[in-house]
């Protein structure tokens, strides 16, 4: 009997301290890993997501960049962190999307392996071309593609990006045989092969392209969403191509299995950050839409688009490189 008793208040010591320790959080530094490099989209939706964490949580949050295979490394190492909700991450959707469908053996498992927090939002992906090109919209180019079946080139940030699926639907739903040219130092040299006129035109997204169109040495031909400050640029949908909507999205992060107290603290500090105007200014200058959607809107927008990606990539034969 006495040793039955001494195991209970061992347990119940050990409940009240787990149930201490849970509702000191956050009590040191929280680290926010950046999968994708400085500068970059991520950078900025993790960093204004951190700052307001800072300023909710009154403690420090630490960047970190975990850089690496279009954000696969950083991804796995957000999964194989210790659950404790001091290491988040600000992750990109090819991470469990495309990453998913195309990659061999990929480290974690994106239904399993993390704790969606917020996504934070969507940054518009488009078809570009040279302003000097002749081709003044998506008609016109799809029907020279047409006409010239195979001679058509296309830049894309690599394969397995959201531009390399939107570039195959397009060509699923055109009819159209375009050839994909991906680019494995990123969006930087895509841009510089289109502005130096060694491809035809680029799958990518607005914040990538925006000087250039603002500076007239770029044309947008299509958007996937309605950019605020050129509301002239026709969707994909309404030139008759709805299935391209393939947006880049960023969102949240912590490993699997959080503690509940943890992401009562997380989620709704998170989803009063995304909302705060002074962090939607931050990210509309930088051509980023806030949508904010909680975790278990997140999860099913993941899975939606794990099904498009899927369809796609066997339909359009896309293998890794």
């Amino acid at each position: 009997m006495r040793i039955l008793l001494v195991i209970l208040i061992g347990f119940l010591l050990a409940t009240f301290d787990i149930a201490v320790a849970q509702e000191k959080y956050p009590s040191k530094p929280i680290t926010m890993i950046i999968a994708l490099g400085p500068g970059t989209v991520q950078d900025l939706v993790g960093r204004v997501a951190g700052e307001s964490l800072r300023q909710e949580f009154k403690t420090d949050i630490l960047f970190e960049y975990k850089t690496g295979a279009a954000g696969v490394i950083g991804s796995d190492f957000v999964a194989k962190s210790k659950p404790d909700g001091y290491t988040l991450g600000s992750l990109n959707g090819p991470s469990f999307t495309n990453a998913a469908v195309i990659t061999p053996n990929l480290p974690y498992d994106p239904f399993k392996d993390f704790s969606a927090l917020a996504n934070v939002g969507i940054t518009t992906a488009l078809i570009a071309v040279n302003a000097d090109s002749p081709w003044k919209t998506l008609d016109e180019f799809i029907s020279h593609a047409k006409k010239n079946p195979g001679k058509v080139s296309c830049g894309t940030s690599g394969v397995g990006s959201s531009g390399h699926f939107n570039l195959e639907i397009l060509k699923i739903a055109a009819g159209a045989q375009i050839n994909h040219v991906p680019y494995k130092a990123g969006s930087p040299a895509n841009i510089a092969a289109l502005l130096g006129g060694h491809i035809d035109c680029a799958s990518q997204i607005w914040p990538v392209v925006s000087s250039h169109v603002r500076a007239g040495t770029l044309r947008i031909l299509a958007v996937t969403g309605t950019i605020k400050e050129f509301p002239q640029f026709p969707t994909f949908a309404k030139l008759g191509f709805a299935k391209v909507n393939l947006d880049a999205w960023f969102g949240i992060f912590g490993p699997a299995n959080l503690p509940r107290d943890v992401t009562g603290k997380l989620v709704p500090a998170l989803a009063k950050a995304i909302k705060d105007p002074e962090s939607i200014a931050k990210l509309d200058k930088a051509g980023f839409t806030v949508a904010y959607e909680d975790p278990k809107q997140l999860m099913e927008r993941i899975k939606r688009e794990y099904a498009v990606v899927r369809d796609v990539a066997q339909k359009a034969g896309i293998k890794p490189e």
